[in-house]
């Protein structure tokens, strides 16, 4: 009798097959009565359950806001408008009267933009913030950051392209002048 050896690389497949075949004998194929359903003993965790810290509840929100009416805002001073783009991005041009917030210094920054928030907010104004366009996440993710510090702001989400494209004025300095 010739016996053909398994080739290594099938090894571990063989040993599955048959633990899958020897085990098939075991299982049971008939319904559990309610009986022997009785008979089965629970088994209690040994531990206690992970317990999960408390959702943190967020009083502040974050709203888009359109063109139309941030432009009103922006025209009666009616808004603080923070520029989230990066400091040469915002010296090439910006929306008039914007400040400009680095996302990347958001923390070095929110305790002296937190006076400036409260006074806007206190005198009537919206806060709304902008960045690139509406594929940009660093204006949603200051305004998420702001609501959990219980601040009510809006994301102009269509960005300084929508902007400028609607026509509408920018502030331009010298290196945005550059040809």
């Amino acid at each position: 009798m010739v016996r053909k050896q398994v080739a290594p690389r099938f090894l571990p497949f063989a040993v599955l097959v048959a633990c899958v075949i020897s085990t098939g004998s075991c299982v049971s194929q008939e319904p559990v009565s309610d009986e022997q359903a009785s008979e089965v003993e629970l088994i209690k965790p040994r531990s206690k359950p992970v317990k999960m810290p408390p959702r943190l509840e967020i009083d502040g929100s974050s709203n888009r806001i359109a063109i139309d009416e941030f432009f009103v805002l922006q025209q009666t001073g009616g808004a603080l408008i923070y520029d989230v783009r990066d400091p040469y991005f915002y010296e090439i041009d910006h929306i008039p009267g914007a400040i400009n917030w680095p996302y990347g210094k958001y923390e070095a920054q929110v305790q002296q933009r937190d006076i400036e928030i409260q006074k806007a907010l206190n005198s009537g104004k919206k806060v709304v913030l902008y960045c690139f366009s509406l594929g940009c996440p660093e204006a949603r993710n200051v305004a998420k950051k702001l609501a959990r510090r219980d601040y009510d702001v809006y994301v102009f989400t269509m960005g300084i392209d929508s902007w400028r494209e609607a026509g509408l004025p920018v502030a331009v300095s010298s290196l945005g002048n550059a040809d």
